[in-house]
Formats: C-alpha cells, structure tokens, sequence
C-alpha cells in the first residue's frame, strides 16, 4: 500500500523527496500492522505517529511557504485540507494506544492512505501546475 508510484511525481524534487518521505512513515505503519506478532508496539507506535506529525509539519510548512511566495490563488483551501490532516493525526495520538494497538495503527493507515495519495494525486498536482506555471 505505502510504496512510491511514479503517479505521485511531481516533478519538484525536494516535494517528491518529501512525499517519499511521507510514504516510508505510512510504510513503517504497515509493517506493524503486517507483523503478525504479538508484540507490544506502543513505544513504536508512538514515536511513528510523532514522526509523521512532526514531518507533516515540516512539509506542510515548506508547502503552503512556495505557494504562499508564488501567490497561489487556493492557497486557504489547500491550507484548511493540511490542518484537517493534522487535527486528525492529533485525534489518533490521543487515543488510548496502549490497549488498542492494532485498532490505531488500522484507523491511521486507512486515513493516511486515503488522504495522503488522493491529497497529492489532487491539491498538490494543482498546485504543483501553478507554481511550474510562476516559476518558468
């Protein structure tokens, strides 16, 4: 599910590395979820949902800064879709991982993958187009 497809290019090198970067979270989610042990993952768990809300920060912050500088006419909407994303990886931290392993790591790949490939297979394209557009 979390393997880098040459659909997700876009063409600006440091966005794609940064999408790639993205993909390997979700993928490190996967592996948990795949692992078929019963091992007790929420110190894992943790710092991979941590990671992703750290680095989702970074990228967002270094996307809406390009089309913030570039003039991006749906600069707030595409800004309100990264805050939805955040407040819903917030929602998951918060949920009682501890005793509900399987169930979180479920719940967080099925919205990251849903939203982060339809996200950049959409929003970040149209963007993607503006900002090729203002920058040649």
């Amino acid at each position: 599910m979390f393997k880098w497809s040459e659909n997700y290019k876009t063409g600006i090198e440091r966005i794609d590395e940064q999408h790639k970067k993205l993909i390997e979270i979700g993928a490190k989610l996967e592996d948990m979820l795949y692992a078929g042990d019963s091992l007790d993952y929420y110190d894992y768990i943790l710092e991979t949902i941590n990671e992703l809300k750290d680095y989702t920060d970074y990228h967002f912050n270094y996307e809406e800064k390009r089309m913030r500088d570039s003039g991006y006419p749906d600069l707030e909407e595409h800004r309100m879709e990264h805050l939805y994303f955040v407040k819903r990886i917030d929602k998951l931290a918060m949920q009682d991982i501890d005793s509900q392993q399987i169930s979180v790591i479920s719940e967080a790949l099925d919205f990251l993958a849903r939203w982060l490939f339809s996200h950049i297979l959409n929003s970040d394209m149209k963007y993607v187009d503006y900002l090729k557009r203002y920058t040649d």
